[in-house]
C-alpha cells in the first residue's frame, strides 16, 4: 500500500470515529430529553432503561450527566425505591462534587434527599509562596556604652514558601496545619556610640514555621470567598547571621567605615521560638480547585535573643580574644564593632499567593439535619388538601 493511500485510510478511519462519537453524544442527547418528556408524561418505569446505556458507556457530558441522575433521584422517589435514589444522587455528586440541590430549580424532595448527602472534602492541602517583612521590637536595651545608644530599626523584604492541609469540620471551619520555610531580616542602626560614630547592623535568618490556626471560610456558590484565621505558631530558627558596618566619625567632619564579612550569630540565638497570628484573604474559585490571596500578621511570643550568650564568641570560632576566666571568650561583635544585641522579638507582616486542591468525598452523612426541609414539605402537603 502507498503512502498515499495509508494517509487517505487514516483520514477515513478518523472521521469515520469522530462522526460516531458525535453521533452517539447527539443519540444520547435526545434519550435524555425523551427520558424527560417521558417523566412529565408520568411514565416513569421505563426511565432507568432508558437512560442506562448512555451513563453505562459514558456518553454523556457532565451537565448531561448530572441532568440525568437528578432525573433517576425524582423517579425513584416516585416509584418508592428510597435505596436507588440514594445511589443517584450519590454518582450524580462524584460527577459534580459542588452540586448543591436547592428549592427555586429541584423538586422539594430532592432536596430533602440532599441533605443526607455532602461532598466536603474531609482534607485540602493548599501551596503557598509569597513576601514577608520583619519588625524589630527591643524588649531590654543592652550596651557597651555606659550611657543610652539612640537605635532605629528598618525593614528589609524577603520571601517564603511553605504548604499546608486543612482539616474540613464543617463546610465552614477548618483545623490548619502549614509548614513553611522563610527568609527573614532586619536591619538596625546605632548612633552616638562613643560620643558620635554610628553602626549599622543588616541581620539575615532562615526560619521554619509550623503554624496552626482555626480557619473560618464562606463557601457559598460565588468566584470569590473571603475567609479568615487565627492561631499559634513554633518557630525554629535554622540560620542567622549579621553584618556589620562600623561609621568611626573623625574631628573635622572625616569618617572611617570598617565593615567585615557575615557573621553567624545563632550561638547567640533562641532556636526555638512561639508566636501568634492571625490572617484573612480571599479565594477564587478556578475549576474545581481555587486561587488564593493571603495576608498574614505574627506576632513573636519569645524573645530570641540568648541572654547567657551574647556578650561571647561563638564556641567553635577560631578568631577570639581572651577576656577575664580562660574559659570565656568576647565575642568580635563587642571587640570589632562595640555592638551587643538587645533582648528582642520579631514580628512578621507577610503577604503570600497560592493554589488549593480539594479532595472531593462525596458520602452519607451520618446524622443529617433534614428538620427544616421537612417542614417545608408537611406545609407545601397541607396547603394543597
Amino acid at each position: 500500500m502507498s503512502n498515499t493511500a495509508r494517509i487517505l485510510l487514516t483520514g477515513l478511519l478518523f472521521i469515520s470515529c469522530t462522526f460516531q462519537v458525535f453521533a452517539q453524544g447527539g443519540e444520547c442527547d435526545l434519550t435524555l430529553t425523551h427520558s424527560e418528556s417521558e417523566f412529565n408524561a408520568g411514565h416513569f418505569y421505563s426511565i432507568p432503561a432508558l437512560l442506562n446505556e448512555c451513563l453505562t458507556n459514558k456518553n454523556f457530558t457532565k451537565e448531561q450527566e448530572v441532568r440525568a441522575y437528578l432525573l433517576l433521584c425524582q423517579v425513584y422517589l416516585i416509584i418508592d425505591d428510597p435505596i436507588a435514589a440514594e445511589d443517584s444522587y450519590l454518582k450524580l455528586l462524584k460527577v459534580d462534587p459542588e452540586y448543591v440541590a436547592n428549592e427555586v430549580r429541584d423538586p422539594i424532595d430532592v432536596v430533602y434527599l440532599s441533605k443526607k448527602f455532602t461532598a466536603t472534602p474531609i482534607f485540602t492541602p493548599h501551596f503557598r509562596v509569597g513576601f514577608n517583612s520583619s519588625l524589630y521590637s527591643s524588649i531590654y536595651s543592652v550596651s557597651t556604652e555606659p550611657y543610652g545608644v539612640p537605635l532605629r530599626s528598618g525593614i528589609r523584604l524577603n520571601g517564603q514558601v511553605g504548604a499546608g492541609v486543612d482539616w474540613n469540620i464543617t463546610d465552614n471551619i477548618s483545623l490548619c496545619l502549614e509548614g513553611d520555610f522563610a527568609s527573614r531580616g532586619y536591619k538596625l542602626d546605632r548612633t552616638d556610640i562613643s560620643n558620635g560614630d554610628g553602626l549599622s547592623v543588616v541581620a539575615d535568618q532562615f526560619w521554619l514555621d509550623l503554624p496552626f490556626y482555626i480557619k473560618f471560610s464562606d463557601n457559598r456558590d460565588r468566584k470569590i470567598r473571603p475567609f479568615g484565621y487565627v492561631g499559634v505558631a513554633a518557630n525554629y530558627l535554622i540560620s542567622a547571621s549579621n553584618v556589620y558596618q562600623y561609621t568611626d566619625n573623625k574631628p573635622g567632619g572625616s569618617q572611617l567605615v570598617s565593615e567585615g564579612p557575615s557573621e553567624s550569630v545563632k550561638y547567640q540565638r533562641n532556636v526555638m521560638n512561639r508566636s501568634w497570628l492571625i490572617g484573612g484573604g480571599v479565594k477564587y474559585k478556578w475549576g474545581k480547585d481555587f486561587l488564593f490571596a493571603d495576608v498574614r500578621y505574627m506576632g513573636g511570643l519569645s524573645n530570641m535573643a540568648s541572654s547567657n550568650q551574647i556578650y561571647y564568641a561563638d564556641p567553635t570560632a577560631t578568631d577570639k580574644g581572651k577576656i577575664g576566666n580562660p574559659n570565656y571568650y568576647i565575642s568580635n561583635d563587642i571587640t570589632r564593632y562595640r555592638y551587643v544585641s538587645d533582648l528582642f522579638r520579631l514580628d512578621n507582616i507577610s503577604i503570600s499567593f497560592g493554589y488549593i486542591h480539594p479532595i472531593y468525598n462525596p458520602r452519607k452523612i451520618k446524622n443529617a439535619n433534614t428538620k427544616g426541609v421537612s417542614r417545608k414539605i408537611r406545609k407545601k402537603g397541607g396547603s394543597s388538601t
